[in-house]
C-alpha cells in the first residue's frame, strides 16, 4: 500500500494531538517498544560528530500511543533507550572517515506517533517538529534547517509500518542535514537556542506588534504577519460570552454579514477571535506567558473500542472531532510555528 510523506497541515496536526490527549484518559499499562533502525550506509561527508538534544515536547514519558491486538488496547510508545542518545546513534552510523568535529543541536518540539481505526481501515502518523541548529567556531548556533512533517500510513501492520517510516524519516532528515553547513547568517546564542520557541516569535507581528490590526484573517500566515484579508465593520455577540456568531462588512453602502467557514481568525477591537467550525463560531483568544489561548470543543468517547477523526480546515482554519458525544470544552494554544491547535487541559465548567 501507498505511504505517504508529506508537510503537515494544520487539520494533521491536531489529529495526532487529541489522539494522544484523549487516548491518554484511558490505562496505560501497555507499552510498546520503539528503537530508531540505524542505516547501512556511510556519507562521504560529515561536519558533526556529535548531536545534542533540547527536548522541548509537551509529553516526555512517551512518543505517543499506538494500538495492540485484536481489540486495540491502547499501548504507550516507550524508547527502548533516551531519544537524546537515539539521536547520536544514528550519527554515529552515518559517519565515515570525512567526519569534522563539528556540533548539531537538536531543538526537539513534537515527536509522537498515533493510530486511527476507522470502518474498513487503519493509519498510522507519526509527527515531526523541530529546528536543528549547528555550533559555530565563535560559539554561537546556526539555523541548519527546521522540520514540520507527518506520515501518514495505511497498512494491515498499521504499528510495524509506522513505527519503521517514522524512524527513517528521523534517520533521513540527520543524514541529509550532517553534510551541510548552515546558509543562514543568524547566530543564536545557547540561551536563545535553548528558549528558541520565545526566539522565533520575536519576529512575528502577531506576537510582537502592540495592537493588532481589525479585519479578516483568512489563514494563519496572514494573521501570523498581521496583514488583514478583508475589513470589518461590526459583529454579533454570543450573549455575554466572549464569543463572536456574526461579522459583518460595508458593501454597497449596506452591512453585509460575512461568510465564516473560509476563515482562521478575526481582530475585531484588537482582540483575537478563532473560528471553531465545531461551534461555527469565533472564540476570544487571551495573550499569556507569550502564547495565545482559548477555549473550544473536542468531542470524545473514552469508552471507545476505536477512533475516527473528521476533519475540516478552511483554508487554514481548523476543525477537527473524534466521532461521539458529548462536545467537551477544552482549553488550547495556537501553535505559533504552523497555526495549529494544540489541547491543553480539559475546562470542568458547565457554562461551555
Amino acid at each position: 500500500m501507498k505511504n505517504i510523506i508529506m508537510k503537515i497541515n494544520f487539520e494533521k496536526i491536531l489529529f495526532l494531538v487529541i489522539i494522544c490527549l484523549t487516548s491518554a484518559l484511558w490505562s496505560q499499562k501497555r507499552t510498546e517498544p520503539f528503537t530508531i533502525s540505524l542505516p547501512t550506509h556511510k556519507l562521504e561527508k560529515s561536519y558533526y560528530k556529535t548531536i545534542k538534544l533540547i527536548d522541548k515536547r509537551e509529553d516526555t514519558t512517551s512518543l505517543g500511543i499506538v494500538q495492540q491486538g485484536m481489540l486495540n488496547a491502547k499501548a504507550k510508545v516507550i524508547p527502548t533507550s533516551s531519544i537524546s542518545s537515539q539521536f547520536q546513534s544514528i550519527l554515529n552510523s552515518i559517519n565515515g572517515d570525512d567526519t569534522e568535529e563539528g556540533t548539531m543541536v537538536l531543538y526537539l518540539k513534537q515527536l509522537y506517533f498515533a493510530e486511527v481505526t476507522a470502518k474498513l481501515s487503519e493509519h498510522g502518523y507519526c509527527y515531526f517538529q523541530g529546528f536543528l541548529f549547528s555550533k559555530n567556531n565563535d560559539g554561537t548556533y546556526s539555523l541548519i534547517d527546521q522540520t514540520d512533517t507527518v506520515i501518514d500510513i495505511k497498512a494491515t501492520d498499521v504499528t510495524a509500518k509506522t513505527l519503521e517510516k517514522g524512524s527513517e524519516m528521523l534517520v533521513d532528515f540527520i543524514s541529509k542535514n550532517a553534510s551541510k553547513k548552515p546558509e543562514t547568517n543568524n547566530h543564536y546564542t545557547m540561551e536563545q537556542v535553548m528558549t528558541f520557541d520565545d526566539t522565533a516569535k520575536q519576529s512575528i507581528s502577531f506576537y510582537n506588534s502592540p495592537q493588532l490590526k481589525d479585519g479578516v484573517y483568512k489563514n494563519y500566515n496572514a494573521l501570523k504577519n498581521q496583514q488583514p484579508d478583508q475589513k470589518i465593520t461590526n459583529v454579533k455577540f454570543y450573549g455575554n460570552a466572549p464569543k463572536i456568531v456574526r461579522i459583518y462588512e460595508m458593501a454597497d453602502g449596506k452591512e453585509k454579514e460575512i461568510k465564516k467557514g473560509d476563515i482562521y481568525a478575526i481582530v475585531y477591537k484588537g482582540e483575537p477571535y478563532i473560528y471553531l467550525s465545531i461551534e461555527n463560531l469565533f472564540t476570544k483568544a487571551i495573550k499569556r506567558d507569550n502564547d495565545y489561548y482559548f477555549i473550544g470543543k473536542i468531542r470524545s468517547n473514552p469508552n471507545a473500542g476505536s477512533m475516527m477523526l473528521t476533519g475540516a480546515a478552511f483554508f487554514g482554519a481548523i476543525g477537527v472531532l473524534i466521532m461521539s458525544n458529548p462536545a467537551y470544552p477544552f482549553e488550547m494554544k495556537i501553535d505559533y510555528f504552523n497555526g495549529g491547535f494544540i489541547p491543553i487541559k480539559e475546562i470542568q465548567n458547565k457554562n461551555y
